[in-house]
């Protein structure tokens, strides 16, 4: 009897403090009943919102080839497709040097079909870093975040560089992954307040030595780009990315009205838009004979992080091989399998939420986009070898005929 009082009382306190939250926080209590209507990790759309738009500047269609004078196998497109379809696509894009080489559409979904890219948006972010540094805004990526992120100024983040934030290395405490709403898991995603309750993380590690695939840090570089530039997250990212890469308006997901943008998750932009991005990375940072970014810092981007040598600036490398990719040292049960290494030393991939995949292989000038939700029966690199395999070899060099 006594237990089940106690037991009433503390749910009791809970309800009362949910109620005078909500009163408070209306915005952040409505985005987590809303969440437990549909799918969570899988919501619709317009769960998203308030939005920033990130203004386009669209530009003609990119070109296309067939697989024949691309060089790749059309047996080994389709059984790509044929892969991708059985397991809950979306879409399937591949470019080679620049042009559509072979897509395919599911559900409904077009090239002009909006999609939720998720952890896609990270990437997005790392970028920004490298545009400020272009900029002069910032100085270097091993520059103090405590620069530009004064409250970590008299206490252990101090210590936290641009890098550390970029190589997912920080040191803040990991998420609780838990559900409910008071953890936080959901108030440092789902809070009106963003940087003020991702910035308020404690440093539980020396920073740039435990690696963790965490929310917390691209929000702290989304904050050090914002003040260091002066401009709004989606305005810098419009004048950055969207405009030079001849991209359609997109949108992010705003923490609330003239608030932080979020530069962990949930971008929204046109599906063959992201084929832009791709190619630009492949030609190291090139598009159409422009640079979006430096050389310099897309193959920074690109090369290993201290604490996982599987990932570069925001951004996951191909090599070292491990089958079993984790996200998070404590929850080493969330992987994504592989049978085998990508069949590319030089490929680097964006990793969103649902399997989504953007794989990108320099040496190749291949990009090849995977949009679709979640499942089991999933081979992480089963698309790209199909399709790198499907290459066909060089032309052996002919002997020079004597004059």
């Amino acid at each position: 009897m006594k237990k089940r009082k106690i037991l009433l009382i503390g749910l009791g306190a809970v309800v009362l403090a949910g109620a005078a939250t909500y009163a408070t926080a209306p915005l952040y209590w409505g985005r987590y009943f809303r969440a437990l209507t549909v799918n969570p990790l899988e919501p619709p759309i317009d769960w998203y919102k308030p939005v920033a738009v990130v203004k386009g500047a669209p530009a003609a269609p990119l070109p296309q080839t067939t697989p024949e004078a691309a060089g790749i196998d059309p047996a080994a497109l389709e059984a790509a497709a044929e892969y991708a379809g059985a397991r809950k696509s979306d879409a399937l894009i591949v470019v080679k040097d620049g042009a559509i080489v072979y897509e395919r559409y599911w559900n409904g979904v077009g090239p002009t079909t909006v999609m939720k890219a998720h952890s896609f948006t990270k990437t997005m972010t790392g970028m920004l870093v490298g545009a400020a540094i272009a900029d002069g805004k910032i100085k270097s990526v091993d520059q103090p975040a405590a620069d530009f992120i004064t409250e970590w100024k008299n206490d252990e983040r101090s210590k936290i560089t641009i890098r550390d934030l970029l190589q997912m290395s920080s040191g803040l405490e990991p998420p609780d992954y838990s559900y409910a709403p008071w953890s936080s898991t959901i108030r440092t995603f789902l809070s009106p307040d963003l940087a003020k309750d991702n910035l308020a993380l404690k440093a539980v590690h020396p920073p740039g030595t435990v690696f963790g695939h965490h929310n917390p840090d691209p929000v702290a570089l989304s904050v050090i780009v914002e003040r260091a530039t002066g401009e709004t997250f989606a305005d810098y990212m419009s004048e950055k990315l969207f405009q030079p890469l001849g991209m359609h308006d997109g949108s992010l997901w705003l923490a609330k009205e003239g608030g932080l943008s979020h530069g962990d998750c949930c971008m929204i932009s046109q599906v063959q838009d992201w084929m832009r991005i791709g190619i630009m990375l492949a030609n190291g940072g090139s598009f159409e004979g422009k640079y979006v970014l430096s050389a310099d810092y897309v193959a920074a981007m690109s090369a290993p992080g201290k604490a996982n040598p599987g990932y570069g600036f925001q951004i996951w490398r191909g090599r070292p091989f491990v089958k079993n990719r984790i996200y998070s040292p404590e929850r080493p049960d969330k992987a994504s399998v592989s049978a085998e290494p990508i069949a590319a030393e030089d490929a680097i991939f964006l990793d969103g939420w649902g399997k989504r995949r953007l794989w990108i292989v320099p040496s190749q000038k291949l990009v090849v986009l995977r949009d679709g939700v979640d499942l089991d029966d999933w081979d992480d690199t089963k698309i790209p070898n199909l399709i790198l395999r499907g290459l066909a070899a060089p032309a052996a060099p002919q002997p020079e005929k004597a004059p």
